[in-house]
């Protein structure tokens, strides 16, 4: 994947080979832009980041009507990627929203929030009582639990996604560097210091780098106030009468004690090496110790007491269930108020950050406004709400 002879010079230099730079580089190859170079300091899409493994959603339940837009608006992006590439992107299935009902907003929204939005935007979605879910699905709810059903979300193949923007960055002769570890931004002379290897001039730098966001933007003045959090998802083998059968899912509840309560799954997508049908589940919190300010917070996290809490809440509630396959850590990179930073703070730096975990299903779009305001184009989207300075201090 490595091309050897990095360049001197760059027309836009992007920092991390992940969703938001691969997209971002794909976006500038299909307007034409030629001089593209992305530097990943590891592989592409490796197993440390953001946007490692198989899959990931998409939908349009949202709580929050702005990001309810962006997602239809990504939506587009993506049936645009799929007509004209040779991968199959997205897997159309539904999405299930189920559990407690109560107004308190969530990391992923609200059943009633959610429920409030889909009406003003006339987003098509079902309403389940808990005897109805337990009908339909291999899911033994609580009798207080509903649902909500959004026949039009899936799941993006995000393998497949990430293979689709290697080849159109390659198709357009721009190029992709794996093993180059950037160790200094100069912005003043427009220059990146590679580890072990000659600088190189850019005319305007994406900065992608997820968890290692600050190490390189502190030092030019550009510090964010972000968190990491080591979050634990899985694969749990299940048995073959169950793979038509489950659903793709968040369960809401609240948090009591040491639960946080709120938990994810897709339905049958892959299976193990031993041809065992599995599906990826996870934890969609982390308990506040094991939350860190840099990627230290990944090193060795202590996980044992959530793979046992994920565990029991698969046997407890889900039919079908065999075991735990493989368990995985990925860092979720957090702001303040859990959304996104899309934003230009220099005149030749763009920055996105601030992942959250929930980043990959607005792809399209990000690499798309990524690559306008690298460009110093107008962006398509009304992204205000991305916006770097709301967090932004200066040392």
């Amino acid at each position: 994947m490595n091309d050897i002879n990095i360049p001197e010079n760059v027309d836009v230099a992007i920092i991390g080979g992940g969703m938001a730079g691969l997209s971002a580089a794909a976006s500038l190859s299909q307007m034409g832009v030629k001089n593209v170079a992305v530097f990943e300091s590891e592989k592409l899409a490796h197993c440390d980041g953001s946007s490692f493994g198989e899959s990931r959603m998409y939908r349009e339940m949202y709580s929050d009507p702005v990001l309810c837009k962006l997602a239809k608006e990504s939506n587009k992006l993506w049936a645009e990627q799929e007509s004209v590439s040779k991968y199959s992107l997205r897997k159309e299935h539904g999405l299930l929203f189920y559990g407690e009902s109560w107004d308190e907003e969530t990391i992923e929204g609200s059943i009633p929030g959610a429920q409030k939005v889909m009406d003003e935007q006339n987003i098509p979605y079902e309403f389940l009582t808990s005897e109805k879910i337990s009908e339909r699905f291999p899911i033994k709810p609580k009798d207080h639990f509903v649902g909500l059903f959004e026949p039009s979300a899936g799941a993006i193949l995000s393998n497949k996604a990430i293979e689709n923007w290697i080849q159109i960055i390659r198709n357009n002769g721009n190029k992709i560097y794996e093993g180059c570890r950037i160790k200094r931004i100069d912005d003043k002379n427009n220059s990146l210091e590679i580890i072990g290897n000659q600088p190189v001039i850019f005319d305007q730098l994406i900065v992608a780098s997820g968890m290692w966001t600050n190490e390189l933007l502190e030092p030019i003045g550009l510090r964010q106030e972000l968190k990491i959090w080591p979050m634990l998802w899985a694969h749990y083998l299940v048995d073959e009468d169950f793979i038509n059968s489950y659903p793709q899912w968040f369960c809401f509840q609240k948090s009591r004690g040491d639960d946080g309560g709120l938990y994810y799954g897709f339905p049958v997508l892959s299976r193990n090496k031993n041809n065992v049908p599995r599906i990826k589940v996870g934890i969609d919190w982390t308990p506040p110790e094991l939350i860190g300010g840099d990627e230290d917070a990944m090193k060795r996290p202590f996980m044992e007491p959530l793979i046992k809490m994920l565990d029991d809440f698969m046997i407890n509630n889900f039919d079908g269930v065999i075991s735990c396959d493989e368990t995985f850590v990925s860092p979720y990179t957090m702001t303040n108020d859990v959304n996104f930073i899309l934003d230009k703070p220099k005149s030749n730096i763009t920055v996105f950050s601030g992942g959250s975990g929930q980043s990959f299903k607005f792809a399209p779009l990000i690499g798309k406004c990524l690559a306008e305001k690298a460009l110093n184009k107008n962006c398509s989207f009304d992204i205000s709400c991305w916006e770097f300075d709301r967090f932004l201090t200066t040392k």
